[in-house]
């Protein structure tokens, strides 16, 4: 009798030739996580189908025995490659160093298999039954049977548990390979449950083969073998920003645990499939732009009843690939913290200017005060004696340098404040730079310094009056302070092309390339002691600076160690012309 030619047996190949379609395909991502176990699975699946193939087709009882052991074989290690499958699958890697001991407990069983003549184990009889083999199990075969059911069970319990957490296009794709891949274990139980059934169930078992291209057809549409879904599922899963996805029609098709609990709270019931008035009411803006499928950044906050946090969404359209309008993708980031940072900082500078308010008062005015009383003694030191009049030298000095230093101190803080607006005239210079010296010729005379002023009294310069004081002021603060006694200080002025230059310039101990680098960095508040040791705060040209580029001008540095040093400030000419 030719079985081979039977339809049914066709049939049989057919449906293995299913299996090892599916087989060889995962063998080319048998690499990614889960598939190295699975190829496996299909492995012993193809070895099953072939060992019910050759059983069918044999004729004598010793080779249907040696067929279906070989059938048995297959089945006892697919459970421990299943296990071994779940793990990898769900990301539990470490249960995996035990792989090798799992599938040794299992070879145990196939021994038995092979060996049950000797023992008598697994089956009590077999016999020949209208050319079908027909066994009768013993008590210790049903019971482990029933185990390695459970087993399997238990897998497909995680696997549908794993599912339900996928991604919307994994888990639906991924459930019907679930509900398909079950089939022949469905037959395996019936198997054990009516074995009189058997010779019909036997080819059955390879017949569910057939649900074999329906998987590959799955497999293939949605790359479940690639690393790239499950990939994509953790990592939206796991960022720490909200994804939500809306169609044409208004409705939520995908979006992760943090969007999910921003707009319906923690909660088990499901945001996919719900309509976009119904998830967004809270959020007008939000809900317009994902209405009107438009790009728009929006600033929203957490609902009346959750805990108080700020957001921002980037709601962005997304298109077909004939640029046609599908929905809207807003990602939504929690910028809690960085609001309360800014509202904490906005709180520490309204404090600083308060304070700095109450201190340019009760600290300025008391200086100013000491300073034209230093300056009275001054003028009268001719009629005292010669130690009272270096008494009053040395105080003078100490107080001009201590009102200088909290003039540029309280004038950088000010530049600082946000609001703060000069108010530019038409000045003469000559005026200036004398109202600048008056303070500082006493400085000039205790080091011996010649100072000169060669301005033109009808220069005029366009500038705050009171900032521009201030920056000649430290420019010959600095000069006096680097000049070695004896030594020369001139204050020029030049008017060209509708600009005027105002130079300050000394024969001092002049500066390198990085220490004029380091001159303007705001990072730096550290000042050199002068040649007589006096001592600074390292704000005066950082204050001269801001409040040039305030007014629209620049300050030049150019000097040479032990040659000296010349800045020039660069402003608008103030021709009243």
């Amino acid at each position: 009798m030719d079985v081979i030619g039977q339809p049914s047996t066709i049939t049989i190949i057919f449906s293995a030739m299913l299996i090892c379609i599916l087989f060889m395909y995962a063998i080319v991502y048998r690499r990614e996580r889960g598939v190295r176990f699975f190829v496996w699975v299909l492995g012993c699946r193809v070895v099953y189908a072939g060992g019910v193939i050759l059983e069918i087709s044999s004729a004598d009882l010793a080779s249907k025995i040696v067929f279906r052991n070989l059938e048995q074989t297959a089945l006892v290690f697919m459970v421990p490659l299943m296990v071994l499958f779940v793990l990898d699958l769900v990301g539990m890697d470490k249960w995996l160093r035990w792989k090798w001991l799992l599938i040794a407990l299992f070879a145990c069983w196939p021994f038995v298999i092979w060996t049950d003549s000797y023992w008598h184990v697994i089956n009590s009889t077999q016999e020949l039954v209208n050319g079908h083999l027909v066994t009768t199990k013993t008590p210790y075969s049903l019971a482990f049977n029933l185990l390695c059911y459970a087993i399997i069970a238990g897998c497909i319990f995680a696997l549908v548990r794993y599912m339900l957490g996928a991604r919307p296009e994994i888990r639906k794709s991924g459930m019907w390979l679930l509900l398909f891949g079950s089939i022949p274990l469905l037959v395996e139980i019936l198997k054990l449950v009516r074995p009189n059934l058997l010779p019909w169930l036997l080819p059955v078992s390879v017949y569910s083969g057939i649900c074999g291209i329906v998987m590959f057809w799955i497999i293939m549409r949605y790359k479940l073998f690639s690393s790239v879904p499950m990939a994509r599922n953790i990592v939206v899963e796991t960022m720490h920003e909200g994804m939500l996805i809306i169609n044409t029609n208004g409705n939520v098709i995908d979006s992760n645990r943090f969007a999910s609990e921003l707009v319906i709270g923690k909660t088990d019931r499901p945001v996919l499939g719900r309509h976009m008035g119904e998830v967004l009411a809270a959020w007008p803006d939000w809900l317009s732009a994902c209405s009107r499928m438009e790009e728009r950044r929006i600033e929203i906050s957490s609902p009346a009843d959750f805990e108080p946090k700020s957001y921002i969404v980037n709601v962005y359209p997304f298109f077909s690939h004939r640029k046609r309008k599908l929905g809207t993708i807003s990602i939504i980031i929690d910028i809690t913290e960085k609001q309360q940072a800014l509202e904490q900082v906005a709180r520490l500078n309204q404090m600083k200017d308060q304070l700095l308010t109450a201190v340019s008062h009760d600290i300025r005015d008391p200086l100013a005060l000491q300073v034209n009383l230093v300056e009275l003694l001054d003028t009268n030191k001719q009629n005292l004696h010669p130690a009272e009049s270096e008494i009053i030298r040395t105080l003078s000095e100490q107080v001009r340098n201590t009102y200088a230093m909290v003039e540029n101190l309280l004038e950088w803080f000010r530049g600082q404040k946000e609001g703060i607006f000069l108010q530019p005239e038409s000045l003469i210079i000559h005026e200036v730079v004398e109202e600048a010296c008056r303070l500082l010729v006493p400085n000039c005379e205790a080091k011996q310094l010649l100072l000169r002023v060669d301005v033109n009294e009808d220069m005029r310069v366009s500038a705050d009056r009171e900032a521009l004081v201030l920056v000649i002021r430290n420019l010959l603060s600095n000069a006096i302070k680097f000049s070695k006694p004896g030594g020369v200080i001139s204050v020029s002025a030049t008017s060209f092309g509708g600009k005027t230059e105002i130079s300050v310039q000394d024969d001092g101990v002049g500066m390198n390339e990085e220490q004029i680098r380091q001159l303007f960095d705001e990072t730096r508040f550290s000042s050199t002691k002068g040649t007589a040791g006096e001592k600074g705060t390292g704000m005066g040209l950082l204050v001269s600076q801001h409040f040039l580029r305030m007014s629209g001008g620049q300050l030049k540095v150019h000097s040479k160690p032990g040659v000296g040093s010349k800045f020039t400030i660069v402003l608008e000419d103030g021709d009243l012309r």
